[in-house]
């Protein structure tokens, strides 16, 4: 009997992931297409000894099944605690050896190979799916895990209109080819602390300003760490009763001496459900007002990253600042931004040698410039979700048509799921989604 083939597209965190959870289960034998490398994608591709992970290595493993794999293996190489904050680099080789240990032990299960190339279509047959790659190879399977990662971040219109370049922050080089000056970074969640702290090592970087809509940073990691509660924390199916209940729970844990770092985690696993209880109205009510609150609590900085953020703000050289671009105009060498701080009419001028976009990945697929993405969109094989994040899909991760019909052996995981489950970037979700696609295939 001829064995499954499944192709997963996208060779990032998310895809190799997935691809490792099938190929263990000998359900089916693997075809992982990549078009820049295997394992690390952008967030642990980078090689800045400053860039840490924001989870402790005993929650970074990439297997579902084995939880202290990652803790195991960073141990092995540096002798850190499970406790520890790895560098993404770091984390970035891990993902290279679990993908190779896993296409080792495949070798004689079916297979997991590993293909350079970009798919630029993909099509349903009877009872397959019909892919094919910008090279002009066709590969027919018979389930397809899209696993496209986070999209190119789109420019403010602003920028756009002036014809204002913008860095792109995980662009190690032209982060270096940045000159002396001032620099804007667009922002203020993590990427923001990342790119601040590369250049603020840098002798010729002087003032940092980081902008956004309401300056909030990230919150700081528990240090020394606890564990939350054991019993979850159940919130309303209502939006509003949900955060009445929440803000209840956070104030009743203070006076128990539990900070609210516990409360947040106690939600962890109740998420994407309470997510999709909520009616797309609510969810777009929790997307304007709240969540920038959740990104800043939830996605929280590691003890060490967050202390030089403090003293980069102390010391004057990174200024968070809450507002929105006003115009902005290049000017010789340089280029002169007008921002309006929030809640004031007054503008504000600062010139800057470089603007760096840590605005986040852009999520509405409707905008992406991919030609699969734009294919299945255009000939109603997928649908976006109605927040517009990433693709609608059923709760086992199935990708919905135009007509809202589930495509049953078409997956999706990573950021591209967000819109569905909320809940969709950080790894022990992603894993946990791995092992479930791969269960069912």
């Amino acid at each position: 009997m001829t064995r499954k083939h499944v192709v997963v597209i996208g060779a990032g965190f998310s895809g190799a992931a997935a691809a490792a959870a099938i190929a263990r289960s000998k359900r089916a034998r693997v075809t992982l297409i990549g078009r820049d490398g295997f394992g690390p994608g952008l967030a642990y591709g980078t090689k800045d000894p400053s860039h840490l992970l924001n989870v402790r290595a005993s929650n970074m493993s990439a297997r579902a099944d084995k939880a202290d794999d990652f803790a195991l293996w960073l141990n092995s190489k540096t002798g850190a605690e499970p406790t520890a904050f790895a560098t993404r680099g770091r984390y970035g080789e891990y993902l290279k050896s679990a993908l190779n240990k896993a296409q080792t032990a495949a070798m004689f299960s079916g297979g997991l190979k590993l293909l350079h190339g970009e798919v630029a279509s993909c099509r349903a047959g009877s009872g397959w799916w019909n892919l094919e790659l910008t090279s002009g190879k066709s590969i027919e399977a018979n389930g397809v895990v899209l696993a496209l990662g986070n999209q190119p971040v789109s420019n403010p219109i602003v920028f756009a209109d002036a014809d204002v370049p913008m860095v792109d922050p995980w662009d190690a080089k032209a982060l270096q080819r940045i000159g002396k000056g001032d620099v804007l970074l667009l922002g203020a969640g993590l990427t923001m602390i990342d790119v601040a702290l590369s250049l603020a090592s840098r002798p010729r970087t002087q003032t940092i300003y980081a902008l956004s809509r309401r300056g909030q940073t990230p919150r700081v990691h528990l240090d020394p760490p606890r564990p939350p509660p054991s019993a979850p924390l159940e919130l309303p199916s209502n939006l509003s009763d949900a955060l009445h209940e929440f803000r209840r729970e956070v104030s009743a844990m203070a006076q128990r001496g539990e900070p609210w770092q516990l409360a947040v985690d106690r939600m962890r696993g109740a998420t994407p459900a309470l997510w999709r209880g909520l009616s797309v109205e609510q969810q777009r009510r929790f997307l304007r007002h709240l969540r920038v609150w959740w990104d800043v609590h939830r996605h929280r900085a590691a003890p060490e990253i967050f202390s030089r953020a403090q003293e980069l703000q102390s010391l004057g050289k990174l200024r968070v600042m809450a507002g929105e671009i006003i115009s902005v105009e290049k000017k010789g060498r340089q280029y002169e931004v007008y921002h309006r701080q929030r809640g004031s009419m007054v503008r504000h001028r600062i010139e800057v040698t470089a603007v760096v976009n840590c605005t986040g990945a852009n999520l509405d697929l409707t905008r992406s410039s991919d030609p699969l993405i734009q294919q299945m969109v255009t000939e109603g094989l997928a649908r976006t979700h109605e927040t517009g994040l990433g693709f609608d899909l059923d709760q086992d991760s199935r990708v919905l048509d135009a007509r809202g019909q589930v495509q049953g052996s078409l997956y999706a995981i990573g950021p591209i799921t967000a819109g569905a489950f909320w809940e969709s970037t950080a790894v022990p979700e992603i894993r946990a989604r791995a092992a479930a696609i791969a269960a069912l295939i």
